[in-house]
This record gives C-alpha cells, sequence and structure tokens, in this order.
C-alpha cells in the first residue's frame, strides 16, 4: 500500500487497499523510488590506464510520478485536483509511505518543480485528468520507524564504596543493525550523574574494538542527549548550556555497520542516584522502500 501524508495533514491512499478513494491512484512508470541515487568517484593519473576508485557520494533523490485524478462520489474532479495540490509544497515535506510484507518506510518528499498537466481535452468533460509530479528527497533513505532500548540502574551510586573507589554501575544494552546503511546511534542520559558509552570500531580500526566515551558529570536538570552523526550536534543539555565545552575535544567515532546482529554493548554511570536511566535511539535507514533484510 502506497499513501501521501500531505503538509495540510491530508492523507491519500494512491495504491494498494482503498487506493483512489480519495480521488487520486498512482499511475504507472513512477521513477526514483527504488535504490538511493549514487555517483561513484574514479581517480586517473596523468599516464594511467584506466582509474582507480576513489569512493561514492550519496546524493538527493529525486522521484518522478504521475497520479489519476478523478471525482468521487463526494467531490467533483475540479474539487479532487485542487485538494492534492494544496497537499504539496516547495519548502515543506509531506512524507510517501509504502506498507509490505517487509514492513512500513517513509520517504519525505517536497516539490522541486511544478506539477505537471498536459490534457489533450478538458478534463471537465471526463472528470479525470493526469497530473505529473516531480519531487526531491533531500535526504535520500527510506526510513522505518526508530528502535529503542534503556537500562537502569538499580542502586545509588553518589559518594564512595568501601574500597575508598569512586561508586559506579554497569549494565548492557542491545542494539542491532539490520538495515543496509550505518547507523548512528543515539543516546539520552538522565540527569544527574556521569555516564560511559561504548563508541566500537567494529572492526574497522585496530585498538578501538572496545573503545568507550565518559561524559562529562551532569547536575539536575542537565539530562543529556547524544547524537553520534557526524552531520549533527553531538551533545546537547537539557537547560541549554555549553556542556560540549567539557568533552575536551573528544567525539564520536563509528556507526554501527550494515547487518550488525543484537549485540549487547556496555553502559556505565556513576554520581547518581537509583534509577538513573540511559535510553538508545537506533534509527532505521534503508536505499530501498522493501527488502534488503
Amino acid at each position: 500500500m502506497i499513501t501521501v501524508t500531505g503538509v495540510d495533514g491530508s492523507r491519500w491512499t494512491i495504491a494498494g487497499q482503498g487506493s483512489g478513494r480519495e480521488g487520486v491512484e498512482l499511475a504507472t512508470s513512477p521513477t526514483g523510488l527504488y535504490d538511493a541515487p549514487v555517483t561513484t568517484i574514479w581517480n586517473q593519473s596523468a599516464f594511467q590506464a584506466g582509474s582507480s576508485f576513489g569512493g561514492y557520494r550519496t546524493n538527493k533523490r529525486d522521484v518522478v510520478f504521475a497520479v489519476n485524478v478523478f471525482q468521487t462520489a463526494g467531490s467533483s474532479w475540479e474539487a479532487v485536483d485542487s485538494a492534492w495540490r494544496k497537499a504539496w509544497a516547495y519548502d515543506r515535506d509531506a512524507t510517501l509511505t509504502i506498507t509490505t510484507d517487509f514492513g512500513t518506510r517513509t520517504l519525505k518528499l517536497r516539490m522541486s518543480e511544478q506539477p505537471d498537466f498536459k490534457p489533450d481535452k478538458d478534463p471537465h468533460l471526463k472528470s479525470i485528468g493526469k497530473v505529473v509530479m516531480t519531487c526531491t528527497a533531500g535526504n535520500p533513505w527510506w526510513v522505518e520507524s526508530d528502535v529503542t532500548g534503556s537500562w537502569t540502574s538499580t542502586i545509588d551510586t553518589t559518594g564512595i564504596d568501601t574500597t575508598g573507589e569512586v561508586k559506579s554501575q554497569s549494565g548492557t544494552i542491545t542494539i542491532a543493525n539490520p538495515t543496509d546503511q550505518p547507523m548512528w546511534l543515539k543516546w539520552v542520559c538522565s540527569a544527574p550523574g556521569r555516564w560511559t558509552l561504548p563508541d566500537f570500531s567494529w572492526g574497522a580500526v585496530e585498538g578501538h574494538g572496545d573503545r568507550v566515551i565518559e561524559l562529562p558529570m551532569t547536575t539536575k536538570g542537565k539530562d543529556l542527549t547524544v547524537d553520534t552523526d557526524p552531520m549533527e550536534e553531538m551533545i546537547v543539555a537539557k537547560d541549554g548550556s555549553q556542556i560540549w565545552a567539557l568533552m575536551n575535544g573528544v567525539s564520536f567515532l563509528y556507526p554501527v555497520p550494515p547487518y550488525t546482529p543484537a549485540t549487547a554493548v556496555p553502559v556505565k554511570v556513576s554520581g547518581a542516584p537509583t534509577g538513573a536511566s540511559v535510553l538508545v535511539v537506533q534509527p532505521r535507514n534503508w536505499s530501498r522502500p522493501w527488502g534488503l533484510q
């Protein structure tokens, strides 16, 4: 089933069960819906025979599809056509959702060109018309709902223990990445306390297979949100304080590789009362609207 959720909150079922009940159905030959668009990079020296592979770049996704717009029992063709257009914008995203046996994945789209409409005759004659939508997804991935995991401390870790060491408690959280794309974890840590989180290299860098990062000590009201994606702000405190300045230049480096099976990773907290908790958010990004598990 394929649905569109418009910028105005309207919902349109354009393929599958219930298709066309709002007066719009998907026409044939859409493009840009399958694999994410990629440009490979090849480098060649002056006298080299052939070229050497230099990597690849994932581009924005351009999607072109046509819909048949027709009158319904309660609305004229003109009214349906107008409502469909109001569901789209150039500066806001509509949501294209595809549901299959593999699950549900969404793609954020906005118009990159005006809708194209070239009727052979006045569409009012037969109350039907074909509209071609040219759209762009700045984020090219098909996104599945996030998966979360959490751990909660069961003891008070404030103060010093009987051996003179700072009290702490360790635990584990299970993470997995069944997708074909690297997964950058997000963490939400309660305050007060000092959290230690994993940043494993997963075999990419020797010596970093069990790398962990200790976050700054926080006081009440400074719950932390950590986003390991290098394109996002890495660490933010709930009260807006400049907690990043206390990281001393240390940053998270590694995503969870594609097709990583369920793995228990360690977390640790100190200086926190009983019930301190950490939540991990595992984004699910896919190249295609179905498959690739």
